[in-house]
């Protein structure tokens, strides 16, 4: 038997008995880590990140599956369909085929540095573990080379349909807008949307399993009632929109979370006027998406104005995250004794330090708040004066994202 299939079928082993549910877990989000640090336009786009978690874990449930004792080796598994619709994502962002191949080279780094360190672990001889890299190397190689060149056709297909009629019109003149170019008046017309108005942007998204781009815009259809409205797609499950409003309303509408249909999600800006407005609502709802995403909990809808502040701290994670530690210190437990004093903390400072107030909204005896607050400073090992806005600032970041 020679070296290179000794070398293939002892990962092949290795790979299908030996890894744990908990390797398998650590080694997707190694791989998200990676592709956030050797790809920037992942960082700041929501929808092309979640597009990217769909497509690593399928593709890797398909390397699986390719490495099977009785299947054809790993360099034969199937490209999957998310990992095509990510590179129609790419192709509608306007960014260049060789983000797609930054983002397989990073995998391709990813996959050996993981695989290396499992198999430091292992009781191998030394130029066995050799082998088995180099062969690790090798399939993987062969695997992305071969997906680059059918994502390849995929990206190229997108582009072009988005050059053909008024779809490529639409997405075009959007694009340009939301880039910072556009004439008003002429991009009203190309669109058939009224720039000059006041509107409020909307972004939508849905679990990959629950909603297409189509039934979205009907979602779309049905929040502008007989307002305007302009959408595009932004990725395989997800849609920009806008809808016109009147200037002099300032709340024009809200969203009842339960006409929203289950699994879609959505993402409010702030009405604004004008073809300025038209790009800053749009960039409040997608600093909204990027909270609803990354917090902890998981509301059907998120409105810019309401996430405003947590969203601009968190551009400075590890400031953010010195500011939890700082202010709330062991207030930071997960158990219900913190989170209930989280809970007086906060209704105390909404009423302005004052201890009846916030007893009748949380529906408690005065003394009962007062007891309480003894035990916050306690904790805290301060009392509260003079830091009313840091520590509610905290809060709502704790409250967000969590410890």
């Amino acid at each position: 038997m020679g070296k290179d299939t000794r070398a293939d079928l002892w990962l092949r082993d290795y790979i299908t008995t030996t890894l744990t549910r908990e390797h398998l877990s650590a080694f997707l989000a190694y791989l998200e880590e990676s592709f956030a640090a050797d790809v920037p336009e992942l960082a700041s786009d929501a929808e092309l990140e979640r597009d990217l978690r769909s497509a690593i874990r399928s593709q890797f449930g398909a390397f699986l599956e390719a490495s099977g004792p009785l299947a054809d080796g790993p360099a034969a598994a199937a490209v999957s369909e998310e990992t095509h619709a990510l590179a129609r994502t790419v192709a509608q962002r306007g960014l260049e085929l060789r983000v797609l191949s930054r983002i397989y080279h990073a995998g391709h780094r990813a996959m050996l540095g993981f695989t290396s360190a499992l198999i430091e672990q292992e009781s191998l001889d030394p130029d066995f573990k050799i082998q088995v890299l180099t062969t690790m190397w090798s399939q993987t190689g062969e695997l992305l080379n071969s997906m680059l060149d059918e994502l390849a056709v995929t990206y190229a297909q997108e582009r072009e349909r988005l050059l053909q009629g008024a779809f490529a019109y639409r997405v075009t003149a959007v694009r340009e807008i939301l880039d910072g170019g556009g004439d008003q008046t002429q991009a009203s017309a190309r669109l058939g949307y009224p720039l000059q108005r006041a509107h409020i942007a909307v972004v939508l998204w849905a679990d990959e399993s629950t909603s297409s781009g189509g039934s979205l815009e009907s979602v779309v259809a049905r929040l502008a009632g007989a307002r305007r409205s302009l959408s595009v797609p932004s990725g395989a499950h997800g849609v920009w929109a806008w809808i016109a409003t009147d200037d002099g309303d300032a709340d024009p509408w809200t969203v009842d979370p339960l006409s929203v249909p289950k699994g879609v999600r959505l993402a409010l800006g702030e009405p604004a006027a004008g073809i300025d407005g038209f790009r800053r609502s749009h960039r409040e709802a997608i600093a909204a998406q990027r909270i609803a995403e990354s917090g902890r909990r998981r509301a059907t809808v998120t409105r810019y104005r309401d996430v405003e502040v947590v969203s601009m701290l968190s551009a400075d994670p590890e400031s953010m995250r010195a500011l939890v530690e700082r202010e709330l210190g062991g207030l930071r437990g997960e158990d219900a004794t913190a989170e209930r004093l989280r809970d007086t903390l906060r209704e105390v400072l909404a009423c302005r330090g004052s201890h009846e107030a916030a007893a009748r909204r949380l529906g408690v005896h005065k003394n009962t708040v007062r007891y309480r607050i003894q035990q916050v400073e306690a904790t805290l090992g301060r009392d509260l004066t003079g830091r009313h806005l840091e520590l509610e600032l905290a809060l709502a970041c704790f409250d967000t994202f969590g410890g």
